[in-house]
């Protein structure tokens, strides 16, 4: 299940927005993941099999780097938060994504 929280404001506004979006979810999941992606329903697929829940797409960035810049800055704040559960990243972010594409989606991945 792909669900649709795009948040449409310009970069510099975007982490106020998505913060808390994210922290919600944290607080109903057990599991989380952050992440970018060019073609998020095919990147889906692949979490899909690995046992995740659902794909929450948070941001639409129309330059690879913004997206990248967003996915580390979220990785970095999950990473720091008091939460008992960190996200399960391994790296701290960026290495997903070329720059072929015209939009790139910083999305969410939960899990039980």
């Amino acid at each position: 299940m792909i669900e649709d929280r795009i948040v449409r404001v310009g970069r510099d506004s975007a982490m106020a927005i998505i913060k808390p979006m994210l922290n919600g979810y944290r607080g109903s999941w057990s599991r989380i993941y952050i992440g970018v992606s060019a073609k998020p329903s095919r990147r889906w697929v692949k979490h899909m099999r690995n046992g995740w829940s659902k794909m929450v797409l948070l941001y639409e960035a129309f330059r690879p780097d913004i997206a990248v810049d967003l996915e580390r800055d979220l990785i970095d704040y999950a990473r720091r938060c008091n939460f008992l559960m960190p996200p399960e990243n391994i790296s701290s972010g960026g290495e997903g994504i070329g720059n072929i594409q015209q939009s790139y989606f910083v999305y969410l991945i939960v899990g039980e």
